[in-house]
């Protein structure tokens, strides 16, 4: 399940202390145009992209990706499809690992048996 790549930034605002209206003003755009975009209810452009890029240092490679990837799975779930089917993925990771799984797992409803 892709992920809006808003879902990434938010967190990493929250961490740095930063408000969504401080960064809106750090990034040269409108607070509510932000807002927009770290809800999922915007796309992110490759501009803004750039701007969070050299504003946070997170890659604009990555926030791109995620967009793309985000935006392949948005239409593709709203394509009728004749045989539907649940994608299944197998996953070994050590024992250590296996709570941030789970988080990762709760937080964007994944299915997980363990």
């Amino acid at each position: 399940m892709a992920v809006h790549p808003g879902m990434m930034i938010k967190p990493e605002l929250e961490e740095r202390g930063i408000s969504q209206k401080a960064f809106a003003q750090m990034l040269g755009t409108q607070p509510s145009h932000l807002s927009e975009v770290l809800n999922g209810k915007r796309a992110l452009t490759a501009e803004l992209a750039m701007k969070i890029e050299s504003t946070i240092g997170l890659p604009a490679k990555i926030l791109l990706s995620a967009q793309a990837q985000y935006e392949l799975e948005t239409a593709s779930a709203d394509i009728p499809r004749s045989n539907p089917q649940q994608e299944t993925v197998t996953v070994t990771i050590p024992s250590s690992d296996r709570n941030l799984l789970q988080e990762i797992v709760k937080r964007f409803g994944w299915a997980c048996v363990f």
